[in-house]
């Protein structure tokens, strides 16, 4: 891309993220201006995974967690989704139109209107999809943790994969039909998050009524938060959803007896072990943990004792676990001296 068209791009997007508490330089370097640009959230599964990748490669970068959340919804914004329509153009998925549950660019299509978003100043890039940014900056930046070793690359990519594939954003936004666990502000909000977000949608579009880009982008999201609100409230789905949960984290715990070290290929610490860093925290953060260990015992003891391992890595501790304003749950309290 044209760099100068992506400066205007970005400028543009900026113009609407001003809090400097929530935009400000990570990890700077003296003399050495970021060569990133990164738009997430503090508790977007996604965004968890390339602030950890960015940290393991000790990379500099200009942070904006915008709130993706009602009321607020500062990732709907038309500068902000031009931008990542931009990045949307490099790859090969259509526009979202449907939901199974998942935030996969290759299972539900391309959503303009989520986040991360990754600008590449230097190589004048937008990057649009997490799993695929994860390996490009693992590619590009020299230095820190090696996450794809060559000589096990794919079988990194197939664990990043499973993760990338779990129905984790249905378990945020609908409740446990086996007993809803969720944090009680999160339950509140997902009681009228899908209305509030296709009103905000509405709102935006209204504002570039004509816009060729912009309104089929709208209108794509508009249809995929329809079909989520009735998946989550949907107790069949719901149940299918968990079962996939369960049936993933037994697969794990098989997998973990094949180790020869503290992660899934020995010694070597992997993106896929960051991945799954990220999932396991979700699913106890949502009060799923009961599915490896409850109060009547240790169900998946390789599961548990992994995660204990992946939660004290100090890149999950900064950018997932104690990133700022991670929100309050119950089920991990553990981590911040509860």
């Amino acid at each position: 891309m044209d760099k100068a068209e992506l400066r205007q791009l970005v400028d543009a997007a900026n113009t609407r993220y001003t809090d400097p508490e929530r935009n400000r330089n990570i990890n700077e370097k003296p003399g050495e201006p970021p060569r990133f640009e990164v738009y997430h959230f503090f508790m977007s599964m996604c965004s968890y995974k390339v602030r950890g990748v960015l940290d393991e490669k000790d990379a500099s970068y200009v942070s904006h967690d915008i709130d993706i959340l009602p009321p607020n919804i500062q990732n709907y914004f038309p500068e902000y989704v031009r931008l990542r329509v931009k990045g949307g153009e490099a790859i090969p998925q259509p526009l979202v139109d449907g939901y199974t549950g998942r935030s996969s660019t290759e299972t539900e299509g391309f959503d303009p209107c989520v986040v991360p978003t990754v600008v590449d100043h230097e190589a004048g890039r937008v990057l649009v999809n997490s799993k695929a940014t994860c390996l490009y900056l693992d590619s590009a930046i020299d230095g820190g943790t090696e996450l794809v070793p060559k000589d096990i690359e794919a079988e990194v990519i197939a664990q990043m994969d499973v993760v990338d594939r779990t129905p984790h954003v249905a378990l945020l936004y609908g409740a446990n039909p086996e007993g809803d666990g969720r944090p009680d502000f999160v339950t509140e909000m997902m009681k009228t998050a899908h209305d509030v977000k296709i009103a905000k949608l509405r709102e935006n579009m209204a504002l570039v009524p004509d816009d060729p880009v912009l309104v089929p982008a709208y209108e794509h999201k508009i249809v995929k938060e329809q079909k989520a609100k009735a998946f989550v409230r949907t107790e069949s789905d719901m149940r299918v959803a968990l079962a996939e949960f369960k049936a993933l984290l037994a697969d794990l715990e098989k997998q973990l007896e094949t180790t020869g070290g503290e992660w899934l290929f020995g010694d070597r610490f992997t993106m896929a072990d960051l991945f799954w860093a990220v999932s396991l925290f979700r699913i106890k953060w949502l009060g799923l943990g009961y599915i490896w260990a409850s109060a009547d015992g240790v169900h998946l003891p390789r599961v548990e004792a992994y995660g204990r391992r992946l939660f004290a890595r100090p890149s999950i501790e900064r950018s997932t676990i104690h990133w700022p304003n991670a929100p309050p749950s119950e089920h991990v309290m553990e981590f911040y001296g509860g």
